[in-house]
């Protein structure tokens, strides 16, 4: 959880780093990101359903490894192209941890641990949140060119607190095999891994989000632009399509799955969490390292009282559970304070000036409100399923997320261009923020007039208590 909440925020300082060493144009700079995001949101099913059939200690192992030897690949890559296809190749890799962990720590566990490991889990990402521009800020301070710049030195140290983690998991986690792991013969369970769903779910991901990218670099007439986006949503049907012809124990998504109540409004309104704060990151520190010209360091603390308030929120939600019994409330007015704090962050035209009179709130109010908008969703969709489907409950919430921050990277790089100069002119960001802004807008009306609170939505605690723990 640390390391991907890592790969994750590191980029808000790296990503123009990176995109002047290995030459990559301003309309892709989101490719930085999202290359790995990507990959790593369309295989989180997949992993999921490999550990249920085989073993998810042998998945969590192999994965970290894999990733760690590729973190140090990418750290000697000399071009954007190589950049991106290892970086891809990463976030399948970091895909195999999320839903391995989860069933590990519930097999590692005894019953009465499973709380206290669940909220140490969680809180970790917190953490990891806060200091992942800080370490990025402090790496950003190594001087050299070539083959020493700094952020090639991330990714070294990033493959050093890896690989020897990763090497020990093989002797330090006890051997699980998966829950349907003795159910099946080697041929079942290969039909089992639904791979024709796999490669309908990835091809529709990363062709809607090849076909922004490029709508943002090139035009958004181009058939460059038009031939993936319209592709994507053909395949996107197809893959329901096919899931739906599947019996529940074949597909990788169960058709009774959008059958649970406020199951596909919680998932499709996931979309645009993940997403409040990267738009807003990723402009921000760009602006105060390249227009303004600080240290990546000064950016990165700048931006710090979004993390600190995030970690105040979840221990807050962790140790008073009533707040989150009842997520429609939660929720709504999460929502209402990240619309409010955009609306903030939309008004400065400079940013340094009017920091502690608009951004510094705006974190506050903003990120704290999305936070608790972020535990209530969780909950809302751990708390709606049944508990044999909770894995795929929570594959299902976690490729939302990914996929909607890959999605508003995409379209804030083509907001980016929309007048002269760039980041330098504060219309451009405006018309990124203006538009997180109305999007948030949107899914608060669209919530609060599709959600339908379910029988499972009460005051109790110690089921709210659980499910934020597990988050």
């Amino acid at each position: 959880m640390f390391i991907d909440i890592w790969f994750y925020s590191a980029f808000f300082i790296f990503t123009d780093v990176i995109a002047v060493d290995l030459n990559v144009n301003f309309g892709q700079q989101s490719w930085v990101i999202t290359s790995y995001s990507v990959t790593f949101a369309a295989f989180l099913l997949f992993w999921g359903r490999v550990s249920d059939l085989y073993s998810p200690s042998k998945v969590f192992s192999w994965g970290f490894v894999t990733l760690g030897v590729l973190s140090l690949v990418i750290s000697f890559l000399p071009d954007k192209y190589s950049f991106f296809i290892i970086r891809a190749l990463a976030g399948i890799a970091g895909a195999c941890l999320i839903p391995a962990s989860y069933r590990l720590i519930v097999f590692v566990f005894e019953p009465h641990e499973h709380s206290r490991a669940f909220t140490l889990y969680g809180i970790s990402g917190a953490i990891a949140n806060v200091t992942g521009i800080l370490i990025a800020g402090v790496i950003d301070l190594i001087p050299g060119g070539g083959q020493m710049t700094n952020w090639r030195w991330f990714f070294r140290l990033i493959s050093v607190i890896i690989l020897p983690v990763a090497a020990s998991t093989f002797y330090l986690i006890p051997s699980a095999t998966g829950k349907d792991a003795n159910k099946t013969d080697g041929k079942a369970k290969w039909r089992r891994l639904d791979l024709v769903g796999v490669f309908l779910m990835l091809s529709a991901i990363v062709l809607l989000i090849l076909g922004l990218t490029l709508g943002a670099s090139y035009g958004w007439k181009k058939p460059g632009f038009l031939v993936p986006f319209l592709l994507s949503w053909v395949l996107f049907p197809a893959f329901f399509i096919w899931e739906a012809r599947l019996d529940e124990d074949m597909a990788l998504i169960p058709t009774k799955t959008w059958k649970i109540p406020n199951m596909v409004v919680l998932t499709v309104f996931a979309l645009q969490i993940y997403a409040w704060w990267g738009v807003n990151f990723l402009a921000l520190v760009e602006v105060f390292t390249t227009v303004y010209h600080e240290s990546a360091i000064l950016a990165a603390v700048r931006m710090l009282p979004q993390g600190i308030i995030a970690f105040a929120v979840t221990l807050l939600l962790t140790f008073v559970p009533r707040l989150v019994a009842r997520p429609r409330y939660t929720i709504l007015i999460g929502m209402t304070l990240g619309v409010v704090g955009y609306a903030l962050m939309s008004h400065p035209t400079d940013w340094v000036k009017d920091y502690w009179r608009f951004l510094f709130p705006a974190f506050l109010l903003g990120s704290g409100g999305m936070m608790a908008v972020f535990t209530g969703t969780n909950v809302g969709i751990m708390t709606a399923v049944p508990e044999e489907m909770a894995g795929v409950a929570g594959a299902i919430f976690q490729v939302a997320l990914q996929m909607g921050s890959a999605v508003g990277f995409s379209v804030q790089a083509g907001l980016f261009t929309i007048k002269e100069g760039g980041l330098s002119n504060p219309t451009n960001i405006h018309a990124s923020f203006y538009f997180q802004l109305g999007w948030v807008a949107l899914w608060l009306i669209g919530f609060a007039v599709l959600y339908r609170p379910s029988k499972n939505e009460s005051g109790d605690e110690e089921n709210g208590k659980r499910v934020i723990m597990a988050h």
